[in-house]
């Protein structure tokens, strides 16, 4: 780490992150959680963190250049929108798997992380909140500003593995903990491969509508028994798509279009990140949280 500044905002970020989400989402539950109430508080939580690592940046030439718009090469959309789709499938049958384990049937398996009721929502509302503004707010801060401060300290698969780490612990959940952990490391990794944040923001935005969708038809089709096939057609859907995005990134990365993996210290770099003063406070409100939710 460079400096003070820089190797304790970021961290610190994500501790206020993640208490922003658990209040503000409590908070706009009790008031009825509505659409501008859950809006508010989600862009409340993630652009003051976003703001907080901004400050600790001294040179933010490589954040503008991730954040700005630029022509991507060819077939990224394509790959973009088929990652979407598998972290979504796969996500959701890890969750499914969870809580089948756990002994738990047709539980709520809603993408965002505000834990926040839903169900009072309407489609454009779910559609511009859950969809749109949480994919653009949490991306912009994990991949965008996040990531960028990290990867001026330490090598790539750190930063990959970091960010998933992350985004698994702001769910605030260990039933939700590896769907969101997959999802995290696919969009950091679209972001190193694409230099820039918006496939990350694509193609968690797919994902986001994915799950919309799954809680809809699972609603709509209870009553059918839509539970005792759904795990097999996600399943079916997920190695489809799995497939699909593999052959596309092979295709892009023999023809040069997208970087090669760059390899890294790993663990060690890992440890860098982990140790943290304010990423330690992030963990430990997080355990603090898996406390008193299992006391409750």
């Amino acid at each position: 780490m460079k400096n003070n500044k820089i190797a304790l905002l970021p961290g610190l970020s994500l501790f206020l992150c993640f208490c922003l989400l658990t209040g503000l989402g409590k908070l706009a539950g009790r008031f009825g959680g509505s659409a501008p109430l859950l809006a508010l508080a989600e862009l409340v939580s993630f652009v003051l963190p976003f703001a907080l690592v901004v400050f600790s940046l001294r040179d933010q030439k490589a954040l503008r250049r991730r954040l700005q718009l630029k022509r991507l090469p060819k077939g990224a959309i394509g790959l973009t929108v088929k990652v979407g789709i598998t972290v979504a499938v796969l996500s959701l049958f890890l969750n499914l798997l969870i809580y089948q384990l756990a002994g738990i049937a047709g539980a709520d398996l809603s993408a965002i992380a505000l834990n926040a009721p839903q169900s009072g929502l309407g489609f454009i509302p779910r559609l511009l909140v859950i969809v749109a503004l949480s994919a653009v707010v949490e991306e912009l801060y994990l991949r965008g500003a996040l990531m960028t401060v990290h990867e001026g300290s330490v090598g790539t698969s750190a930063c990959l593995l970091f960010s998933g780490i992350a985004f698994a612990m702001l769910h605030g959940s260990l039933m939700n903990f590896a769907g969101p952990l997959l999802a995290g490391i696919a969009y950091a990794y679209l972001t190193y491969i694409f230099g820039s944040v918006w496939p990350a923001v694509l193609a968690h935005a797919v994902n986001n509508l994915y799950y919309m969708f799954v809680i809809w038809i699972t609603d709509t089709y209870a009553a059918f028994g839509i539970w005792n096939y759904f795990a097999a057609i996600n399943g079916l859907a997920m190695l489809l798509f799995l497939y699909l995005s593999l052959r596309t990134l092979e295709t892009m990365l023999v023809k040069g279009r997208i970087p090669h993996f760059e390899k890294s210290a790993g663990l060690y770099d890992l440890w860098l990140l982990m140790r943290n003063p304010g990423t330690a406070a992030f963990a430990l409100a997080f355990a603090a949280k898996l406390v008193l939710d299992w006391i409750g």
